[in-house]
């Protein structure tokens, strides 16, 4: 899954540190090839995060990512949240479908750092 646009600038360390830092993380597996992750990140009670959902190109529109996403929403941590918040550069069509939706009053901000 290194080609996706997800893994394609990222550095395995780096990757290895934010699956870390993640309260959830599922996989999906065929034998031995993984097919599909994800992983979320909660306070516990008010907010939780999904991140990075990815599925192997071949797999896309099998239900792999469906699956990842309905075991994180699943998850104690995020399952307890008041909000659940999905994070995607091109996959707003992906979550509307799992029933996700604009959130007209909040905007993400983005702080960029000086290099």
């Amino acid at each position: 899954m290194d080609n996706s646009f997800w893994g394609r600038e990222r550095r395995l360390a780096g990757l290895l540190r934010c699956l870390r830092g993640s309260d959830v993380i599922v996989s999906t597996w065929d034998g031995d090839d993984l097919v599909a992750v994800g992983r979320a990140t909660s306070d516990g009670i008010y907010r939780a995060v999904l991140w990075d959902v990815v599925v192997r190109q071949d797999w896309q529109g099998r239900g792999a990512g469906r699956a990842v996403v309905n075991r994180l929403l699943a998850a104690p941590a995020v399952r307890r949240a008041e909000r659940v918040y999905a994070m995607t550069t091109h996959g707003m069509g992906f979550y509307q479908r799992l029933g996700f939706h604009e959130e007209g009053k909040q905007r993400l901000m983005l702080f960029r750092k000086e290099s």
